[in-house]
């Protein structure tokens, strides 16, 4: 399975920079569907972060705060859906949840490690404050919108087809390449055996002239 990839690794980044295209090009036509998108993810990571979260959380008190929390995100999560599926939809929504939960995903993690004295790490601390930094960001500007991230999502989109489109040309030429020196090969290889198959002929013996021990007695005798 491996080499048959590897084989033809040019075919898959094809067949990808033309779903990258087509997924772009769709966003920044049918705008909406970020409304879908960022609905479903709220709500996938929702749920599967539950029973996890609420299973390996000691403290009572952010057991209950993270189970808000997830309630929250699913009910975010679900607005937007629903308001994908109108054609009027508000292009503040969006803005408005998603700055909302970022920011609330960071105020949980501060209050959970300054006040309720949770473990954590650099990592942690860096991702969350760039959470809260940016939830602010999205609730205080008006950029953060559907019509500006389906052209964010569509230059993205073409970036990214460029440089797989760009790899899956060369590992194509590197395929044809190999290909032609394996037929180039197999002409050289199978040339001697050609010259076999018509027949070996042996050569012609070379005459010496033999001399028998008698009649070199005999010319020294008469000598």
């Amino acid at each position: 399975m491996k080499a048959f990839i590897k084989k033809y690794q040019w075919l898959f980044e094809f067949i990808g920079v033309a779903i990258i295209l087509a997924v772009g090009i769709f966003a920044f036509v049918k705008q909406e569907v970020f409304l879908y998108i960022a609905g479903f993810a709220l709500i996938i990571m929702g749920l599967l972060r539950i029973i996890p979260l609420l299973k390996t959380t000691k403290d009572m008190v952010l057991k209950i705060i993270y189970a808000v929390e997830i309630l929250l995100n699913v009910v975010a999560g679900v607005l937007l859906v629903l308001e994908g599926g109108k054609d009027d939809y508000s292009e503040n929504l969006m803005r408005y949840l998603v700055g909302a939960v970022l920011y609330l995903r960071g105020a949980i993690y501060f209050f959970a490690t300054v006040i309720r004295k949770e473990a954590t790490d650099h990592l942690q601390f860096i991702v969350h404050l760039a959470f809260i930094t940016l939830g602010v960001v999205i609730l205080a500007t008006d950029y953060f919108t559907v019509k500006n991230l389906a052209f964010v999502v569509l230059i993205l989109a073409i970036i990214a087809a460029f440089f797989i489109g760009y790899s899956g040309f060369r590992n194509y030429k590197n395929y044809r390449y190999e290909r032609l020196a394996r037929e180039e090969t197999k002409k050289i290889i199978q040339k001697p055996a050609e010259k076999e198959e018509e027949g070996y002929v042996d050569p012609a013996p070379v005459k010496e002239d033999i001399i028998i021990p008698e009649e070199e007695e005999k010319e020294e005798l008469n000598v």
